[in-house]
């Protein structure tokens, strides 16, 4: 029996899933199964746009990652950010479930939100280690070639282009795809059965039962939305051992000051940045050599120290601090709506807690440095995110 009676195939109201990920994550495998087992039609931005690429140009070489990336970003910032899901869109049959592969661009799904109203974003989610070793073959076991797409990948400067770590943040469901698979073994089986589990759930066959890290996790994204940082909202819980949560908190200016957009009207890091800018012009005459010095910059010096907001991670260990039970941490779990950075590591392993449960699909290496070295459990999250927590909720009598 259905949960809600509704036959979500009707024409109109079928359900729509689209798909993102780093690539070697097994955004394509977790779309077959998809396909193949619970009745989806199958499409693929990416072979949307190699059709597009043989039909209007053949004479572009696309068969290498980076030259059918340069492409489908020319394609965007000439035809708008849409076009691949509009041509998506032409393919999709109203009266049957479809799954949608390769998204890479936020633009692409805001199109498809808009368009149908049951439409689902997964994450899939594999460690990177995990993901050049399926890959390593295509690289020549060049790990060097392997990051370099994968970094333009996960976000470029350019808003037409590859957009992962972006899109990742806004899917409803994170399936993690982190072990081997062969055909038959448990991991297989293991994959199949949270599909199918997620599936039931999105086609309605039953209701969604939201279990202990999806409420965390959707809790430190409420509280994160009480920042007023121009950049990034973050936030933060403390979980003890019971479950009870013992403090929370964002990324924000010390109660004493006010936000940036208050002080400055704009990011304060954004203020150092015009300022130096301003005295490149004044001290460097070639504007060539203004622009490396300029480029250069940008790419070395962050001036994240600069930051005046304390992390939300920080400001959830303080909290601890204030009620004077910071003998809780050893048996606690940080839940945060992103991945420490290096300042918050340190304070991690520092005061002691002993695990941390992130969302997040390209960590910060220096900062997983120190929390494995502390000996933190670094969980990343699987299950419905704060995105898809309250649109799948169901009153349950």
């Amino acid at each position: 029996m259905r949960f809600d009676n509704v036959d979500n195939n009707i024409k109109g109201i079928q359900v729509v899933i689209g798909v993102v990920g780093p690539f070697g994550s097994g955004c394509t495998y977790v779309s077959r199964i998809i396909e193949k087992e619970h009745g989806f039609s199958y499409i693929s931005l990416s072979d949307v746009l190699r059709e597009y690429a043989e039909t209007n140009e053949p004479e572009i070489d696309i068969k290498q990652r980076s030259l059918l990336q340069d492409y489908g970003n020319k394609l965007r910032e000439e035809k708008g950010g849409n076009i691949l899901a509009e041509l998506a869109n032409q393919k999709i049959d109203a009266d049957k479930n479809c799954i949608i592969d390769s998204i890479r661009n936020p633009v692409e799904i805001d199109y498809f939100r808009n368009k149908y109203p049951d439409f689902y974003l997964f994450g899939i989610f594999a460690e990177e280690d995990i993901r050049f070793e399926r890959l390593k073959k295509t690289y020549n076991n060049d790990r060097r070639a392997f990051e370099k797409d994968d970094k333009r990948d996960s976000g470029e400067d350019n808003k037409m282009g590859q957009q992962v770590t972006n899109c990742f943040r806004t899917a409803d469901i994170i399936l993690m795809n982190n072990h081997p698979i062969r055909s038959g073994n448990d991991n297989e089986k293991t994959l199949k059965a949270k599909i199918k589990d997620k599936i039931d759930v999105l086609k309605k066959d039953i209701p969604f039962r939201p279990i202990d890290v999806e409420t965390y996790m959707s809790m430190a994204y409420a509280i994160s939305m009480r920042s007023c940082c121009l950049k990034r909202k973050v936030g933060a819980i403390i979980v003890d051992d019971s479950g009870t949560i013992v403090s929370s908190g964002y990324n924000e200016v010390p109660i004493t000051q006010k936000p940036c957009l208050s002080e400055f009207g704009m990011c304060y890091r954004d203020t150092l940045k015009e300022s130096y800018k301003t005295s490149l012009d004044n001290s460097v005459t070639n504007s060539e050599e203004r622009s490396i010095a300029y480029k250069e910059f940008e790419k070395q010096f962050k001036i994240l120290d600069y930051c005046r907001a304390l992390h939300g991670e920080e400001n959830a260990i303080i909290g601890i601090s204030k009620t004077g039970s910071s003998g809780l941490l050893s048996k606690a779990k940080l839940y945060t709506s992103t991945y420490p950075c290096n300042l918050c590591a340190n304070k991690i392993v520092q005061v002691g807690i002993n695990e941390i449960v992130y969302f997040e699909p390209y960590p910060m290496q220096e900062a997983k440095n120190i929390l494995t070295s502390g000996n933190v459990i670094q969980t990343p999250f699987e299950g419905v995110t704060y995105n898809g927590y309250f649109k799948l909720m169901e009153v349950v009598d």
